[in-house]
Formats: structure tokens, sequence, C-alpha cells
């Protein structure tokens, strides 16, 4: 059946280069496993969460890979983008981040909280924990786990509630909020300038504290359908 928009699977990730025994013939084995699933989606063009100004180099790495002439780095851009890229024909890859610079950051506020607010602080914070990589858990059940939407959904409602530190005329929360929206915004507008066709299927490779936001700017915008992680991820 034809498509009438394009389509955008966010596959939310967690940052590789912190698990260096993912280089181990096991978990290289499991993240083969991984990108066997992600490929059923079939998409016509792959992004990631690499700022929009290092595309050239993004793709320079790509070029060299398909030569042979580099080794793939422990991040899910190389060991996820580009494996699939390269399987499915694809020229290019599409950095699409933003980094601006916050007033503060995340740690920031979250210490301000804690040390002045710690009522609401463990508010925000209650019921939330973050799914670990064990010994005994592979990489793509720990996929399912970072997809999952009522997961995504808590971790997106902790975010939200930053808003809440501070007081009237001195909204702390908004220091790093505003930011984090901003850039989020900006990674949403990146995602629909690679929309050119409604036959694009796009699969976006991001931090999974993103999946939910940038799902939600997706969904809203109707410049697109979207696709479920754990429909492949199964």
């Amino acid at each position: 059946m034809k498509q009438s928009k394009p389509i955008v699977l966010v596959l939310g990730t967690f940052h590789m280069s912190e698990h260096e025994e993912l280089f181990s013939e096991k978990r290289q084995a499991e993240i083969e496993e991984v990108v066997a699933k992600v490929i059923e989606f079939r998409p016509t063009k792959i992004a990631g969460e690499m700022t929009a100004e290092k595309n050239d180099l993004l793709n320079k790495q790509y070029q060299h890979f398909k030569m042979g002439q580099f080794a793939l780095e422990l991040n899910e851009i190389d060991q996820i983008g580009f494996r699939v890229a390269s399987r499915l024909g694809h020229d290019q890859l599409f950095a699409v981040d933003w980094m601006g610079k916050a007033r503060m950051g995340y740690g920031e506020v979250d210490q301000w909280g804690k040390e002045n607010q710690p009522k609401l602080h463990q508010e925000i914070h209650e019921r939330i924990f973050l799914p670990e990589l064990g010994s005994g858990k592979s990489v793509l059940e720990y996929y399912r786990e970072l997809n999952d939407p009522v997961w995504l959904a808590k971790v997106h409602k902790m975010y939200l509630n930053m808003a809440r530190i501070g007081d009237f005329n001195n909204y702390v929360g908004m220091n790093w909020l505003s930011w984090w929206y901003e850039r989020n915004l900006i990674i949403f507008s990146n995602l629909t300038r690679l929309m050119s066709s409604d036959n694009d299927r796009i699969l976006f490779i991001v931090g999974c504290s993103h999946s939910s936001i940038i799902t939600k700017f997706l969904e809203e915008s109707e410049t697109c359908g979207i696709a479920e992680p754990l429909e492949y991820l199964s």
C-alpha cells in the first residue's frame, strides 16, 4: 500500500561510548541482532544525533567505512547507523542535532532543586529509574526497555516538571529547560527538511531521553506518520 506521508522511526538509544565491553565478540553479535531488526523498517534515510555542522565529517567517515578504511567507533551512529545504511545501499547519513549554550546545565538545575526545594525535587524524580545494560541482558533487550512508551512518558514528565523548579521571577528550571526545548525543536525542524517525498522512511537514532518529545513534535505537526520502535525490536 502506498504511503500518504513520510514515516519516521525514532529509535531511542543509549550512548555506547560509555560501554567499552560492546567491542567484545558477544556484544558485537548482539548489536548485529539490533541492526537486523532495524533493517526491517527499510529506511530510505538515516539521521543521527550529531550536530548539523559535522555533517561533512560524518559522511567522510561513512564513505571510508564503505571502502573498508574506517573502523567503527564506539557510538550508536557508527555501530547501528553505518551498518544499516551500508547494507541498504545509502549514499549518505544526516546529522540533525544542535548544541547551543544553555544558561544553566541540567546538573546545576538538579542540584539547585535538591538543595532549595527538596520536596519538589523528590516529587519530580519519584518512580524514575534508568534501565541498565547488565551482563545478563542482551543489547536488543536493552533497546526494548529504552523504547518502552510507558517508561519514555515518565522521562518526558520528569523533564517537563523541571519547569517548576524555582519561584516567581526566579525560573531556575527554565534556565535549562528552555534550551532543551529549543534543541529538540531544531532537531524536529531538521528532520522535516529530510522529508522530500511521501515515500521517505526516516530512521532517527537518538538518545532515548529525546524520544518522547521528538515524537510528540512530529505527531502534532502532522508532517509524517510515526513507526513504533517496539514493532521492529520485538
